[in-house]
Parts: structure tokens; C-alpha cells; sequence
């Protein structure tokens, strides 16, 4: 990598799952806190782990771990496992899907429909999960071998991710101990840099299980004491492993910027090493490594040494790790110069294994964002073996800011057990005048209606990304409704369970959110939509205007249709699509039948087809008395200027006839004689509680005076003469002449029929009698909503102004069990129409993803919104403690294992059978004079079998030292422990390293338990 712009990686994304941090914002504030997250287990949970008494009662046994809460719970239809199958998957797995879906949430990128090549580069941990799954033969045998192997193994860790979120770059997994998760970074740099991939997952994972095991703790090892670690301190003696997982999205830094992301931070420079032969042992650290792994990628960062003014060191709290460090550090970065601190989380979480480097990435990331540095907790005396007096070097013990506006650097290591070593350059990131650009976009609707959609795997989780996505706004004052429904439209992957809603405001978001007012559509669900058009009596002056001046798709279908009616008429409609007055120059208002109709028919017109134009499609139609000649015409049975001279002679000939009245009841009973009489007939059945009935005004007033008396409700209705009844004779018979003079259509989209409640045939859609008759019968609008429910549709969109038809559905759904119902109006408040509109659309995206929201969805820029809220069950397989707790309680048991003959094992040799310690518990005066040699030669046979245990044939060891016959200090600690059960004493670890043969163990041993002085 070089310095050039060009070269330079952006993280544009972080996750992290930690000991009581379950995201990057808690594990910032866990570090600002210098609060610790490793816990005092209790004897209880220790022994709930399959911990043996024997082995946790013992002094050297630490109770103490980091531990992951809800670890059992994992989401398995998201992924589409079952449930068994997710029983059996390794828990480090599982937490990789669910953080690597968060983190390209993070990114607002939606892996189903970017065009982007994501490759994924991680490690993960040894699964100790596989030893439970291996403990459950009925498992093992129902999925079998192979299942169980995919299941567990580290190598298909990168590949199932890639598999399951739909990721087409490189996957490659990185395993190079507790530098791994940086080590994937570098691989991931080196991956966009070569434009193998756009962006890419870079980090690691380490869950080890049981999590309440404790450990034991071993003299000279890299082990805590009790369970603290001291990352630096004076008593600095040891770590504390402990769980954890760490991910970044990364992209070049050109790509970030032009795609508007958030960027964390920027990498300069990245470097990996190995430190070789030239150390001590395989799993001792080396200062030249170090070093030319630091200066390989400051070389290459561009940088200067001393630009880096905070480094997150590896920081294990380890005696001989640690001044190896800063060593490395001086040498690499100079000693003069600004002063520069150095931090280590692994005093809050411990080391996280081979996920800690990602983890230090991701602290130092947020370092440079925050432009503050947490400090470095359990640091009471600095480490006088550092020797930082009179260098620029300076622990972190206190939270301090960064200084200045500048740029600021910051290096990042990880230093894995074999002598692979990490190191990463970063710098901050800011937009300035004289910096990168805030990228170009398109802006959002002024204070118009945003759309925000969502979705999820199952209801539950809808519901709760509704509560997260509500908590979110609530606590954004600065939110923009538009930003969300970008993206949330554009940075999520779509799933089968949908919901949407219009807003205007945060506020509004944030009520409907929390109050679950939205609509919500299923890939399981009929989804159907039935638009509903109102009929005379919901006409307004000036209806649509408002969303005519918004919305260019319904000003276009608005303008065909009034020049439609316009050219059959002389009222100019527009004088009533104006909000500024009643009339026009003929005088006539809006309650003339002659404007209404032709009004209404406009403006329903033109709202349906503005829908349609966006995308929602009706699966039916149908309307109240003049609204079914609306819907006829959306449907085909018209065209657009047939109908609009059909709704001007309908009118027209209605108004000709004899005045008459009308009035809604909400029971028949009162008015049986005036029915029966013919005074009175029903013109329309709304729904079980509203009845309308026609007839004369002398009629009318009759039937308010039965009313009154049976103290029902009952209302007037503002209209000048008797529809749907006989008075509409004579207009029936003129507009039936002029009817069979059209050419009817088929219907393209199925109409539910006025008259008969049912779908109207094709043969009824196309006779002339039916049409007219229109004008007589009455109005089953209860029985068109029962045929419509009984298709099984439970979603109606309300063409015209104002809200009766949604509550007539509302009514005649009543408490109909089952009876969830999706309403949305088009015009439902004067004031408010575009808004009204808005939700409308949103209805149908619920329906139907499809329905285009963009003109309600569209912003300059994405911003950070919560991550998707899995919905978690536990699967779970009650985990052993694996073999090597098994081994070390066997070792508090068992003897020294018999040596190798290369024959079947049968029973142990004497020597093998006989406890060491009775050498060590004989008197004195049989290990005195010859008695001498004798136990020496025993305690030679014991030693050497032990050699042989870790080393094979122990031949050779009796002069060679453990080191030259291929032994390493790990194994060495275990050999030395070995030792010290055996013989019952407190052999040092300095002894064992001067003495490391077989032969010079045993003088030792043998002096020591001669209580002399050892001869070597």
C-alpha cells in the first residue's frame, strides 16, 4: 500500500459481540468507563459446567471469565436452518451470521441487490461446541458425520457466511492465532487493493465452552493468577482469555466517499511478519519481528514515526510480553518526538484470542472518531522493566482527548502465538472544505411524506424492528424521515414480512411506530388489494388540489380527465378543484348533482390511476352508487371519454327528476310500514348498523318522526333529490337511451356489483339495463364487503375525499373473528391530501414490494439505523469440558503413563503404578549410603517417562536438553507442572530451563527432595 489517496482503505462499518457489550456503542462505553468485564463466577455456575469438585476446589483454580450472555440463542429460519440443525452448528459460527448481517446493515448494503462483489476474510477459534455435539450419539447419527463436520469445522466458517448473505468475492479464511483477526484486515486490504473484491468482512471470532469453566493457572504461564490482567502494571502476571467476536466492513477510500458512507476511520498502511527461528521458542515473542512488522507498515502508511500519537498494543499483561513490546515500539517509532500513549483493552476484556486484534482495531477506530482515549484500566505502577522515563512513550492511564484538528494516527498490533505478527496503520477521517466532498444526491421531498418500510423473517421480528426503529427516531432529534425511508428502502435486505407507513415528522414516526400503525403485507398473505370508490355526498370543493400541486403523476391523470368531462359539460371543473370558493360562473355549487358527479368522477378517476401508475395494482374495485361507474371505468369497461360523457348525462338526467330526500338509520325496524307501503325504500344497505332510506320530502320527514320515537340514531342527508329509488324512473329511462349507444368493454379487473353484492358478470358489465337500473335499485354495499371478505381481501384503498367507506368496511367487518384489516384513504384530510396519498402507496408496497416508493424514499445521503432484530431461540447442546480440562483432571488422578514398547498396552509397570511421592515420603536412612543410587535410578525412570509423554522416546533426553529435542515453552509449563503433581514440591520454572534433561532434572529433583543442594 502506498500513500497515495488512491491506496488508502476506509472502514465504513464495525460490529462487535463482547463480555457485556452486545455492539460497538457498548463496548465504547465500557471503555470510556474503565469498566472491567470479566466476572467472579460462583461455585455454583463452575460446577453447573461439569467442573469436578476435585478440580475446582483446588488453590490454583480461578473463577474468574468473560462471559457472553445469550449465547444459546440463535436465529435459525433466518439463515434456514432448522432447529436440530441448528443445534449442532458451532456457537462461533452462529454469531459470525448474525454480527456479519449487522455489519452490512451498518453499511446500509443489502447483499441481495448490490452490485458490489463482497468477499469475507476471518478466523475463528477452535470449536469446543463440536465436543458436547460429539457427546450426543443420536445427533451425530441422525445428520452424520459430515454434517456435524461442516458444522464445527474452522474451514467453512468464511464460505457459510458468504453463502448464506449471498457475498460473491473472495472467501478465504485466516487462522494465524491471537493475531488472526488483524491479519484479516491486511488480507482484506490486499484484497481491494488488487480489486479482487469491493468491499470486504474482515475480523474473527472465539467462543470456547463451557463459559463458567474457570481455568487453572499454572506457574510460568501465560495465565492470570486470579483472573485480572495488568496490561503493563508492575505486578503485571499474567491474561485471562476470554470470548469474544470483532468485524469491519472495509472498501477503498474513493468508493466510500463516493457511496456517502460513514467512515470510521481510514487505513494507511497495513504489514504482516513472521518472526522466524530467531527466538527463544515457538511461542515466544521476538522484539526484531515486532519491529519489522511496525516499521514495514509505517514505510508503507506514509507516515512519519512521529505522526502515531496513540498505538493499541497487543498489551497481554504478561511479564516477558510486554517490555518485549515497548521495545518493539521504541525501536520501531524512535523515542523522540510527541508524545505518544499506549493502551490495551485487555484490562477491561481480557484476551479475546484470536479475535483481541480486530477488537484493538475497532478501539483505536473509535479512538480517531471520538477524538478521545479511553484509558488502560488495572495499571496502579507502571512496569519499571518498560523503561519509558525519558522517552516519548506514555501508558494510558487516564482518559485523555486528542489534541488539535488535524489528522491523527494510530497503530493498531497483534502478535499471534508461532510469531505472526500484525500491524496496522490508521488515520482519522474528517470532510472539510479542503477535504473529500460530501458525495452528490439527490434531496428529499421538502416536508412532504416519507415512506418508511421494513421488514423481517417473522412477525415477531417485524414488531421489533418497529420497537427499535421507533427508540431510534425517538432519540434522534435530528432525524429526517426522508434520510430513514432512504435508507431503510435502499440499505436492507428485503424479507417476506413487510410493513410500511407515510409520516410527515419524526413525531408522527415515532406515535405510529410504537402504536403498530402500519400496514403490513406477507409472501404467506393473498395480499390482495380492492380499491373502494366513494359515491355522491363525499365531494369538496377544491378535493385533490392539494395533491395536484404535489404530485405530477395525479396532476397529469387529473388534467385527462376534467378536460374528459369538460368537453361534455359547461361547468368548468376547475373552478371547483380550487379550495378558494363554492361556485363557478354558472352559479352551481358543489352539491348540484350536475358538479358532483362529474367532480367526483375526475378526481376518483385520476387517483386511481395515479396508484396504478405507481405500481398498486387492485386485485378488485368496486363503489358506492356512482363510484361503481368510477370503478367500471378504471376496470376498461369505459374508456376515459365515454365514461366522462356517461357520468355527465347520468347527472344530468338525475337532476331532472323529482326532488325527493334522504336519510341514514341505524335500524329498519321502525320504518316497516312506511316500506311496505312503498312511502319509503331502502337505497342502500351500508352495513348492519346503517340503512339509507328514500323517498319524498313528505316521506323523509315521516320517517324522522318514527325515528325520534323509537330513539334511534338517524341522519339527513345533504342531497336534493330520492336516489336509488322509483323517483329516478324518468332519468333511468333517458340515460338507458343513451347507454345503448356505448360500447361496452369486458372488465379488466374483476368489479363487485351494487346491485348484487356479488362480482359483476360479464354479461352485466356490458348491458345497458344494468347501468341504468343503477340509478333505481338500492345499494348492497354490505354485501359487495362480504363477497369481497369472503375472497379472502382484507385490504381497501378509499378513492375520494374523506373517510365513509373505510368506516363503512370498518362496520361490516364488526367483530368478525380474524377480521384484520389494512384501510388507507386518498384524500382523507383537506389539508393533508399528499400525505393521505403517501399511505396509500405505502399500503400497497406492503402488498406488493414492487409498488414504486422512490418519489417517497429518496434522500441525499443514508444514515446509521438500528440492525436487524433477529428473532432468537435457543439452541442449545449442554457442552462437556473437552479434553483438555479432561486431561488435567485426569492428571490429579492418574500416574505417569507407561512408556511406549510399540506393543498393545496392557497393565501399567510397577514404576508406573507406584505414586512418585513415596520416594519422596520414604525415611531418610533408606535413601542414605547405597539405599542412594537406588531411588535415584527411580526417580530417573519417572522423569524420563514424563519426557517421554511430552516428547516420545526419551533416549536421547538424558543429556539433551527438552529444548533441543523439539520441546517449546507451552509444553514446557505443562512438563513442569507435570513434575510438580508428581513429586509434590514447587519446582521453578528457572530450575526446569537450567536443568532441562532428563538427567539434570532428576539431580535437581533428587536434591531437593534430599533437601540438599543440587550438583549440576
Amino acid at each position: 500500500m502506498h500513500s497515495d489517496d488512491d491506496d488508502l482503505i476506509a472502514i465504513v462499518a464495525m460490529e462487535c459481540r463482547l463480555p457485556q457489550a452486545a455492539d460497538v456503542d457498548e463496548f465504547w462505553q465500557k471503555l470510556v468507563d474503565a469498566e472491567s468485564a470479566i466476572t467472579d463466577l460462583t461455585d455454583a455456575e463452575v460446577a453447573a459446567a461439569g467442573v469436578p469438585a476435585g478440580q475446582s476446589s483446588r488453590p490454583d483454580y480461578v473463577k474468574r471469565a468473560g462471559v457472553l450472555d445469550g449465547l444459546a440463542d440463535f436465529d435459525a429460519p433466518y439463515f434456514g436452518y432448522s432447529s436440530r440443525e441448528a443445534d449442532i452448528l458451532d456457537v462461533q459460527q452462529r454469531l459470525m451470521l448474525e454480527k456479519s448481517v449487522a455489519l452490512l446493515e451498518r453499511a446500509n448494503i443489502d447483499p441481495h441487490r448490490t452490485e458490489q462483489r463482497i468477499g469475507v476474510f476471518a478466523g475463528s477459534g477452535m470449536s469446543t461446541y463440536l465436543f458436547g455435539v460429539l457427546s450426543r450419539p443420536d445427533l451425530v447419527d441422525s445428520f452424520g458425520e459430515m454434517v456435524v463436520r461442516h458444522g464445527n469445522d474452522k474451514d467453512f466458517l468464511v464460505t457459510r457466511i458468504s453463502h448464506k448473505l449471498n457475498l460473491r468475492g473472495p472467501s478465504v479464511n485466516v487462522q494465524t492465532a491471537c493475531s488472526t483477526g488483524l491479519v484479516a484486515v491486511h488480507s482484506a486490504v490486499q484484497s481491494l487493493l488488487l480489486n479482487e473484491c469491493d468491499a470486504a468482512i474482515a475480523g474473527a471470532v472465539y467462543v470456547r465452552v463451557p463459559q463458567h469453566a474457570g481455568y487453572r493457572y499454572q506457574v510460568g504461564g501465560v495465565l492470570s493468577p486470579d483472573g485480572t490482567c495488568r496490561p503493563f502494571d508492575a505486578e503485571a502476571n499474567g491474561t485471562v482469555f476470554t470470548n469474544g467476536l470483532g468485524l469491519v466492513l472495509l472498501k477503498r477510500l474513493r468508493d466510500a466517499i463516493a457511496d456517502g458512507d460513514d467512515i470510521q476511520a481510514v487505513i494507511a498502511g497495513s504489514a504482516v511478519n513472521n518472526d522466524g527461528a530467531q527466538k527463544a521458542s515457538f511461542t515466544a515473542p521476538s522484539v526484531s519481528g515486532q519491529v519489522g512488522v511496525l516499521s514495514d507498515a509505517l514505510a508503507i502508511s506514509g507516515a512519519k514515526q512521529t505522526d502515531i500519537t496513540y498505538i493499541e498494543a497487543h498489551g497481554t499483561g504478561t511479564a516477558l510480553g510486554d517490555p518485549i513490546e515497548i521495545e518493539a515500539i521504541k525501536q520501531a517509532y524512535g523515542t523522540d518526538g510527541d508524545p505518544c500513549g499506549i493502551g490495551s483493552l485487555k484490562g477491561n476484556f481480557g484476551h479475546l484470542n484470536i479475535a483481541a486484534g480486530i477488537v484493538g482495531l475497532i478501539k483505536a477506530a473509535l479512538v480517531l472518531k471520538h477524538k478521545y482515549v479511553p484509558p488502560t484500566v488495572n495499571v496502579r505502577e507502571l512496569n519499571p522493566a518498560l523503561e519509558l522515563d525519558g522517552s516519548r512513550y506514555f501508558v494510558t492511564t487516564e482518559g485523555r482527548p486528542l489534541e488539535g484538528d488535524d489528522t491523527h494516527w494510530a497503530g493498531v498490533s497483534a502478535f499471534g502465538m508461532g510469531g505472526t505478527n500484525g500491524h496496522v496503520i490508521l488515520r482519522s477521517f474528517e470532510r472539510t472544505p479542503a477535504g473529500p466532498a460530501e458525495p452528490a444526491g439527490p434531496s428529499g421531498p421538502a416536508g412532504g411524506p416519507s415512506i418508511l418500510t421494513f421488514s423481517a423473517r417473522s412477525e415477531e421480528a417485524l414488531r421489533r424492528q418497529a420497537a427499535e426503529l421507533a427508540k431510534h427516531l425517538a432519540a434522534d432529534p435530528d432525524a429526517s424521515p426522508a434520510e430513514y425511508a432512504h435508507t431503510l428502502r435502499v440499505g436492507r435486505t428485503l424479507h417476506p414480512h413487510r410493513a410500511s407507513l407515510a409520516v410527515v415528522d419524526r413525531a408522527e414516526a415515532v406515535s405510529r411506530l410504537k402504536a403498530e400503525r402500519y400496514h403490513v403485507g406477507s409472501e404467506t398473505d393473498a395480499n390482495e388489494v380492492c380499491f373502494v370508490f366513494a359515491g355522491q355526498g363525499t365531494q369538496r370543493s377544491g378535493m385533490g388540489s392539494v395533491l395536484a400541486s404535489k404530485n405530477a403523476s395525479f396532476a397529469r391523470r387529473l388534467d385527462e380527465a376534467v378536460a374528459a368531462v369538460n368537453a361534455h359539460t359547461d361547468v368548468d371543473l376547475r373552478s371547483h378543484l380550487r379550495s378558494d370558493g363554492e361556485t363557478d360562473a354558472t352559479g352551481a355549487d358543489t352539491s348540484d348533482t350536475s358538479v358532483a358527479q362529474p367532480l367526483l368522477f375526475a378526481v376518483e378517476y385520476a387517483l386511481a390511476t395515479a396508484l396504478i401508475d405507481a405500481g398498486v395494482r387492485p386485485r378488485y374495485l368496486f363503489g358506492h352508487s356512482l363510484g361503481e361507474v368510477v370503478a367500471a371505468t378504471v376496470a376498461g369497461v369505459f374508456d376515459l371519454r365515454t365514461a366522462a360523457e356517461l357520468v355527465v348525462r347520468r347527472s344530468r338526467a338525475m337532476a331532472r327528476c323529482t326532488p325527493g330526500a334522504m336519510l341514514a338509520v341505524s335500524r329498519l325496524e321502525p320504518f316497516g310500514e312506511l316500506l311496505d307501503a312503498g312511502v319509503l325504500v331502502i337505497a342502500a344497505t351500508n352495513s348492519p348498523q346503517q340503512f339509507v332510506l328514500s323517498g319524498t320530502h313528505q316521506g323523509i320527514e315521516q320517517a324522522i318522526a318514527r325515528a325520534v320515537e323509537a330513539g334511534i340514531s338517524h341522519q339527513r342527508l345533504a342531497t336534493s333529490h330520492a336516489f336509488h329509488s322509483p323517483l329516478m324512473e324518468d332519468g333511468a329511462r333517458e340515460f338507458l337511451a343513451f347507454l345503448k349507444t356505448v360500447d361496452f368493454q369486458e372488465p379488466r379487473i374483476p368489479l363487485v356489483s351494487n346491485i348484487t353484492g356479488a362480482i359483476l358478470t360479464g354479461y352485466e358489465a356490458r348491458n345497458p339495463h344494468y347501468w341504468a337500473d343503477h340509478l333505481i335499485r338500492g345499494v348492497d354495499f354490505a354485501g359487495s364487503v362480504r363477497t369481497l371478505r369472503e375472497h379472502g381481501v382484507r385490504r381497501f384503498v378509499e378513492i375520494g375525499s374523506g373517510r365513509s367507506m373505510s368506516n363503512l368496511i370498518r362496520a361490516n367487518a364488526g367483530s368478525e373473528s380474524g377480521a384484520v384489516l389494512e384501510l388507507a384513504q386518498t384524500l382523507a384530510e383537506p389539508d393533508h391530501e399528499d400525505e393521505s396519498f403517501a399511505d396509500a402507496v405505502a399500503l400497497g408496497w406492503a402488498s406488493d414490494p414492487e409498488v414504486r416508493i422512490g418519489e417517497y424514499a429518496t434522500a441525499g445521503r443514508m444514515v446509521s439505523l438500528p440492525t436487524y432484530a433477529f428473532d432468537k431461540q435457543a439452541h442449545w447442546v449442554e457442552p462437556t469440558l473437552g479434553f483438555l480440562l479432561a486431561r488435567q483432571e485426569s492428571a490429579v488422578v492418574s500416574t505417569v503413563p507407561a512408556p511406549s514398547t510399540g506393543a498393545p498396552a496392557t497393565d501399567a509397570p510397577a514404576a508406573a503404578q507406584a505414586p512418585a511421592a513415596a520416594a519422596a515420603a520414604a525415611p531418610a536412612a533408606e535413601v542414605q549410603g547405597a539405599g542412594v543410587d537406588a531411588a535415584t535410578e527411580e526417580i530417573r525412570l519417572i522423569v524420563g517417562q514424563i519426557f517421554e509423554s511430552f516428547l516420545g522416546s526419551s533416549d536421547a533426553a538424558d543429556d539433551l536438553g527438552f529444548f533441543e529435542l523439539g520441546g517449546n515453552s507451552l509444553m514446557a509449563i505443562q512438563l513442569i507442572n507435570k513434575l510438580r503433581e508428581t513429586f509434590e514440591f514447587d519446582l521453578s520454572v528457572r530450575d526446569f530451563y537450567e536443568n532441562s534433561s532428563v538427567s539434570a532434572a532428576t539431580n535437581v529433583i533428587t536434591a531437593m527432595l534430599l533437601e540438599e543442594p543440587a550438583h549440576v
